[in-house]
């Protein structure tokens, strides 16, 4: 059952991060329009794991899936913004001026004037002549017998009288015409009509003819000639102008006669995907589980989060300065009273003593109420280190439970920026105390007035209410705005970050204009957001100052004539003019906050990320997982996507305890995927991986990644000593010699200036590759009570000879322990007692190195001589010339197409 649902005025606002996050920032922004409350966190990474999220036919799916009652079509541009039959709103795809597609919110249009949310930007006010020069334009190829029943239903006659009403045709001509198209049954002439009308109103816009009777007669002479010799339509109407057209081949010349009966027929238009409404809660069933989270999660709620990081070191510290800002809001009222006092009891104060003494004792109190706003404030920014010290602690608790895909799918520099962001909770209680005590202070003025000017209640009650409702009434708007700078903040920042990391390939590349380009883009979307956040806040801030200057005029007005020359007077105008400024710094804390409840939502979005939870933990007591033996491993049906493809397609495999395997495969076959799905990287979408019996998910993940040794080319090298790297994420105290020795690093301490002191640089740059490598193993070597061992592509940039040195030793360290080593060199794993074979995503082949290659038609015996004939074509070719690095000299090598393949790679490509 389809629901209608009541629209926002004003389209929700869901800004980018990154390049790849417009379709689902553009889906959020539809389902928060339609009052459907989703988790953009959960939808986003959705979005990169279980579906495509770049695909508008998977936006499609999913907006289905979640409620809302959407279908993707193609328009004529020109029916898009149209009333009849009413597309909007809806998620159009636009061409960017680099000529790259994306995706927008077209929500409304208002007179000409398009509501657009454009992820990449924002809330954006287009016209809708530029809104429509944007679109992409998509051609499809359609039966001509599908497009005429299209184009002869209400879709399509709707909008093609409306185009004609607006060139002021008279609505008897409109029908005739339509009729007469419509009582034939080709394709053709309800394609001449639209094409005709189209080329009219271009013919308007460029002032060539008038409206109304001119664009009458036009369009009968075109029907009547047309309608003399159909097949003259692009003669009598230029193709550009037929959104619909028969089908050539590319390449082929345009013919001028029409093709009457042709088999297919071009369509070109916009792409949208437009919502009509939303469907009955009991009929939304996600399919997906990432989806499902998106939909029951909870909207976010900051400031619940806040109170329970406050109520963890008591609520003492709260209380107390709740009691002392009333008592400094009593201090303030009874100060004017004292004034006001001094006034009455001047003239009876005739001793210099008795004045001395009133003054002496006015003094006091007013040094008492600064006093009392010293403790106070302490107070405040003590709450503030400890609340962003929990943060931090929070934080450090839950990074290891944060899936891997949450950091992958978002841009690193946006991640830093999040983390230095953190310093500003501490600046949070004393915002949230300011406003609560101007608000206090404004309730007792407004009170105070009503005291002396009863009858001036209901104006002061107005005005009181204003000053906290204005502010209120902008916020949203702010809000949105400052999480917009903010977004562009933290990607913008990816560019320097890039630019420092990548500068010698960029250079290299020539793409230094093209950074430049991105990065100005970027820039200057970030500046408008500034500006008109800016801007709007100025607009809040002037509605504010006439609000407050008109009721305070008014107010002191009524007051003057109502209380005439009383000696209260003074005092009651004194309350009334405070009133304005403690609205505006209301107003101002007030304009802060989102700011602030922007930074701590982005804050919080990593802690919501840990899929974890207390029910999943499951209890590793009753698994038996012991570090001194090696663990047994199941993989149950296994299934896992990746941005809507399957990378493990139903695997199934068990590996013994102790037992050590090879994994070989083609390029993206699914071999690291296997390792990702051990590691925690990957989630199952379906099956299971068991690990001593047990389900390896929660605290038994986290027990099995505690003794897993992990080698692999991706793993960070820190801008550190290579001491500190060896012995990063290990125990300390574990003798280092062994470790040097087992993974030839030996060598490289002799020759670093400083030994093992010598910093690597960062991702290990003062070092090569292949030392680097051997840096990542001697790390793992330095794992003490290794259950597993997971080498993926472990020894890459060393030469062959070193490689299968390597290989054994490590073997023979790791006797009796699990080893799963992924590789490419298919010969290296003949040594192993079993190997796998993987492609696309499945277990093809499983058994003995000898018993696969002795069948002959086996894939593992396909890659052994694939690779065999690789080094022979390579090697013994005299087109190829043969080089030699050594001790950093390059020299060249003669006669080597005698040897073997592993002696010539040693002899040739060995680097030292």
């Amino acid at each position: 059952m389809i629901l209608k649902q009541k629209l926002r005025w004003l389209v929700p606002e869901v800004v980018q991060t990154s390049n790849m996050d417009c379709g689902p920032a553009s889906l959020k922004c539809l389902l928060e329009g339609f009052g459907v409350s989703t988790h953009y966190g959960h939808l986003r990474d959705a979005c990169q794991t279980d579906v495509d999220g770049t695909s508008i036919n998977t936006l499609e799916k999913i907006a289905v899936e979640l409620g809302l009652d959407a279908v993707q079509m193609v328009v004529p541009v020109d029916h898009l913004l149209l009333d009849i039959p009413g597309y909007l709103p809806g998620l159009v795809v636009v061409r960017l001026p680099n000529g790259n597609t994306h995706f927008v919110v077209a929500w409304r249009n208002h007179c000409g004037i398009v509501q657009v949310m454009d992820p990449a930007s924002g809330r954006r006010w287009p016209s809708a002549r530029r809104f429509l020069d944007e679109l992409h334009v998509h051609t499809a190829r359609i039966p001509p017998q599908r497009w005429r029943s299209w184009a002869g239903s209400d879709d399509f006659i709707g909008p093609l009288k409306e185009r004609i009403a607006a060139l002021k045709v008279g609505s008897t001509v409109a029908t005739a015409l339509c009729e007469r198209a419509l009582k034939d049954e080709s394709w053709l002439s309800l394609a001449f009509l639209d094409a005709s009308i189209r080329m009219l109103v271009s013919l308007v816009m460029s002032g060539a003819i008038k409206r109304g009777a001119e664009v009458s007669g036009m369009l009968r002479r075109l029907s009547v000639e047309f309608s003399t010799d159909t097949s003259q339509g692009f003669s009598l109407v230029p193709e550009n102008y037929w959104c619909v057209r028969p089908s050539h081949p590319r390449g082929s010349e345009l013919e001028e006669k029409i093709e009457l009966a042709p088999e297919l027929l071009e369509f070109s238009g916009a792409v949208i995907v437009s919502v009509k409404g939303v469907r009955d809660l009991n009929e939304v069933e996600p399919k997906s589980e990432a989806l499902s989270r998106a939909l029951s999660e909870p909207p976010a709620k900051p400031l619940q989060q806040l109170w329970r990081f406050m109520r963890e070191d008591g609520v003492i510290a709260p209380l107390t300065i709740f009691i002392a800002m009333l008592g400094s809001v009593l201090g303030l009222m009874f100060e004017a009273l004292l004034f006001r006092g001094l006034i009455d009891i001047h003239s009876e104060l005739a001793t210099e003593v008795q004045r001395a003494g009133t003054i002496g004792l006015l003094i006091g109190f007013m040094v008492t109420l600064l006093l009392l706003q010293f403790p106070t404030a302490k107070v405040q920014m003590m709450i503030g280190r400890h609340l962003e010290n929990r943060f931090r602690m929070r934080f450090l608790a839950a990074l290891p439970k944060i899936p891997d895909h949450f950091f992958q799918s978002r841009p690193t520099s946006d991640t830093a920026e999040r983390s230095h962001r953190i310093s500003t909770l501490r600046d949070l209680p004393v915002l949230g105390t300011s406003i609560i005590f101007k608000v206090f202070t404004l309730l007792a003025t407004a009170m105070g007035i009503i005291w002396l000017a009863p009858t001036a209640a209901p104006l002061v009650l107005i005005m009181a209410v204003l000053q906290v409702a204005v502010p209120l009434i902008f916020h949203p708007v702010l809000t949105d705005y400052s999480m917009r700078v903010q977004t562009h903040a933290g990607a913008l920042a990816r560019f320097y970050m890039d630019a420092l990391l990548g500068v010698i390939p960029i250079r290299a590349h020539g793409a230094s204009e093209s950074v430049q380009r991105e990065h100005e883009s970027l820039l200057t979307e970030w500046i408008r957001a500034g500006y008109s956040s800016l801007r709007f806040q100025l607009n809040s801030q002037a509605v504010q100052l006439l609000v407050n200057c008109t009721l305070s005029s008014v107010l002191v007005i009524y007051c003057v004539n109502a209380r005439g020359a009383s000696p209260d007077l003074l005092l009651l105008i004194y309350w009334v003019l405070a009133l304005p400024p403690l609205g505006e710094e209301i107003s101002g804390l007030m304009r802060s906050y989102p700011r602030q409840r922007n930074f701590l939502l982005r804050a919080l979005e990593p802690l919501q990320a840990v899929t974890e939870t207390d029910t999943d933990k499951n209890s590793a007591d009753s698994v038996e997982f012991s570090p001194a033996k090696p663990v047994g491993i199941k993989f149950e049906n296994v299934s896992v996507n990746a941005s809507g493809r399957t990378i493990l397609n139903g695997v199934n495999l068990e590996i013994s305890p102790g037992e050590q395997i090879a994994v070989v495969g083609a390029s993206g076959a699914g071999k690291s995927s296997l390792a990702g799905v051990l590691l925690g990287w990957h989630k199952p979408a379906s099956g299971r991986v068991m690990l001593n019996g047990g389900e390896l998910k929660g605290e038994l993940l986290h027990r099995f990644r505690l003794h897993c040794a992990w080698v692999d080319p991706a793993i960070q090298l820190w801008n550190s000593s290579l001491l500190e790297n060896l012995s990063y994420g290990n125990k300390p105290g574990a003798p280092l010699y062994p470790i040097l020795q087992q993974a030839d690093l030996l060598k490289l301490v002799a020759a670093l200036p400083e030994g093992l002191q010598s910093p690597l640089g960062e991702s290990g740059a003062l070092v090569s590759g292949g030392e680097g490598q051997r840096v990542r193993l001697g790390r793992a070597l330095g794992r003490e009570e290794t259950a597993c061992v997971i080498l993926d592509e472990p020894f890459r940039g060393l030469d062959r000879q070193q490689r299968q040195r390597l290989m054994n030793r490590v073997r023979e360290v790791w006797q009796g322990v699990t080893l799963i080593c992924i590789t490419h060199d298919i010969s290296e794993t003949r040594d192993f007692p079993r190997v796998l074979v993987v492609g696309d995503g499945c277990i093809i082949e499983d058994g003995k190195p000898s018993e696969l290659q002795a069948q002959g038609d086996t894939r593992y015996a396909q890659l052994l001589a694939a690779e065999s004939s690789l080094w022979q074509e390579c090697w013994q070719s005299s087109s190829w010339r043969h080089l030699r690095m050594a001790s950093g000299q390059l020299t060249e090598v003669q006669g080597v197409s005698g040897a073997t393949p592993a002696s010539r790679f040693t002899e040739v490509a060995s680097e030292q």
